[in-house]
């Protein structure tokens, strides 16, 4: 009988190369990493059916339109399966010793009883090395019995050999150790060795699959391997965010872990311009929050974040983590000056504990009210007399600023009204917007009162007044006819919406009850109508010609009765 060897051909997939007999060698070839755990997943996926539901699995492949069973390319039932025996023993269904392949099968299988009955080999010394990498699988097993042998036999193997085994062994071990419960242990036993995960391995997990990818960095930034370069263009050029997101933790971590001036500096450059440049917001959140908990961004680097970031919440994170800083204290002053009005009420709020409270009063009359409420709430703590500073700030006309105005009405006294009337005819047009903002919260401003501030020569007085009135339509109405464009513009704006406002609110309102019905006409009594023997204008002859006679017209013809 003549045999023929199976070729390398496109059909033929390693696990279906290994159900037909063939050795680990002949249908894996070399084995990357990637090929072990494929075959592995692909033989637990074909045999989970029969160890666990009971039914044939049936293996099936497109041919142009038609599907086709391929039960005699691989027929799964023919692989070893668990024998139940008498007396509650069994085996599985390998020859005697089992073969090479049998084994790999065994080691793959979606039965933890064969998986374990595979590892038990290596008690009579039938366990291959060739199958060493499904064995280091099996090390992050979910079953704890077959977890357990497959790490006692790793622990003999790795114990007596040299260094070749661990570096075939280690880019494996990198991805196994990826799987979150039981992996940790294969991560630390074989790429922890001096030497083990060689540069050669560590370039081939980074420029491989996603997972590849994130295993490498993971073995990178654990054993502190040289991968900064690859880390970054992993960080600025891959497409997936994860991978992207870990490749900048991974090369903070490896700068923080050279402890080079230079390395870090460049390092924090390229951190920089990440935040500036990645296209997901959430890898930026992500890897900002990375760098501020390892300690990779000084207090120099957070305070020019938190001053000067296009983003707000980075400039915020930035500003809390700069405030916690140690150092946080000495960049103070590059907060206050800060635009984003959250950042300067942060610092204004550190004043006090700084040793800096003196500088608190000048912060009461900044543009910002959020500014404002954080001066005075320090200032109260200290029992300083708020209502007398905006006073005296408001006393003089010739030195008054429009953020007073607002500050001495933000206090809530009616009785101060009396010294913001004369701020209306102030020269300055801020000052006059201002005061008008600040009568009308103390209410000492009638609507009427505000209509010759409506044709005030300042846009922002005018605006201001307008925009009080928003709530009273009659009253704009009457300056439609103004003289000026823009507070003709304004006033139909603020006369639509106040339309669309109280649309709203009547759509809001309980529908009315709906009106009583008309009675109906009452019908007419049967004497009334005509006599059927009458001619008539408007009605057939044969109509009503008696009891049993016919209408000749069909009924959607027939006049209404």
């Amino acid at each position: 009988m003549t045999t023929y060897e199976l070729g390398p051909t496109k059909r033929y997939a390693p696990a279906e190369r290994l159900l037909h007999g063939k050795g680990v060698q002949s249908a894996l070839g070399a084995g990357e990493a990637e090929d072990w755990i494929r075959l592995d997943r692909r033989v637990h996926r074909a045999t989970s059916d029969k160890a666990f539901r009971g039914g044939r699995s049936t293996s099936w492949v497109r041919v142009g339109f038609r599907s086709v069973s391929a039960r005699e390319i691989a027929d799964w039932d023919q692989a070893p399966y668990w024998q139940e025996g008498t007396g509650g023993t069994g085996a599985p269904s390998w020859s005697l010793p089992p073969t090479e392949s049998e084994i790999a099968l065994g080691l793959c299988h979606g039965d933890p009883r064969v998986r374990a009955a595979a590892l038990a080999l290596d008690e009579s010394a039938e366990l291959p090395a060739s199958v060493l990498p499904l064995v280091l699988i099996r090390s992050a097993d979910t079953d704890e019995r077959v977890r357990t042998l497959a790490r006692a036999v790793l622990d003999r193997v790795l114990g007596d050999c040299d260094k070749p085994l661990p570096r075939q062994l280690a880019s494996l071990a990198v991805l196994v150790g990826m799987r979150r419960r039981y992996g940790v242990w294969a991560r630390e036993a074989v790429p922890g060795r001096p030497g083990a995960l060689s540069d050669e391995a560590l370039t081939h997990l980074l420029t491989s699959a996603r997972e590849s990818r994130l295993a490498g960095l993971t073995a990178a930034a654990m054993y502190g391997l040289p991968a900064m370069e690859q880390a970054w263009a992993l960080a600025e050029q891959d497409r997936d965010e994860g991978v992207r997101a870990l490749g900048v933790r991974t090369a903070i971590r490896l700068a923080l872990a050279s402890g080079e001036r230079a390395v870090l500096e460049d390092a924090r450059a390229r951190f920089s311009a990440h935040l500036d440049r990645d296209c997901a917001y959430g890898v930026r959140l992500n890897t900002f929050a990375t760098a501020v908990e390892t300690g990779f961004l000084t207090a120099d680097d957070l305070a020019t974040l938190a001053a000067g970031h296009r983003y707000r919440k980075i400039r915020r994170h930035a500003c809390a983590a700069v405030l916690a800083h140690p150092e946080g204290d000495a960049v103070l002053d590059r907060l206050l000056c800060a635009r984003d009005t959250f950042v300067r009420s942060a610092a204004v709020g550190r004043l006090r504990h700084a040793g800096r409270g003196d500088e608190l009063p000048r912060y009461l009359t900044d543009l910002s009210g959020r500014v404002r409420v954080t001066a005075c709430r320090e200032l109260l703590a200290e029992g300083y007399d708020l209502r007398a500073h905006y006073q005296t700030l408001c006393a003089d006309p010739a030195t008054v600023v429009p953020a007073a105005v607002l500050g001495l009405a933000e206090q809530g006294h009616p009785a101060d009204a009396a010294l913001l009337h004369p701020l209306l005819r102030h020269p300055r047009a801020g000052v006059r917007a201002r005061a008008l903002s600040a009568l009308r919260m103390l209410d000492a401003l009638p609507d009427d009162a505000l209509l010759p501030f409506a044709d005030d020569p300042d846009p922002g007085v005018r605006g201001t007044a307008l925009s009080a009135l928003r709530s009273a339509p009659c009253l704009l109405r009457g300056m439609l006819d103004s003289s000026r464009e823009d507070v003709r513009a304004r006033v139909e704006v603020l006369l639509e919406r106040n339309r669309e406002h109280r649309r709203g609110a009547c759509r809001r309102c309980p529908s009315p009850s709906p009106p009583p019905r008309r009675p109906r006409a009452a019908k007419l009594p049967a004497e009334s109508r005509p006599d059927p023997g009458q001619p008539s204008l408007t009605r057939p002859a044969s109509y009503g010609a008696g009891p049993g006679a016919e209408d000749p017209l069909p009924p959607w013809l027939r006049p209404p009765r």
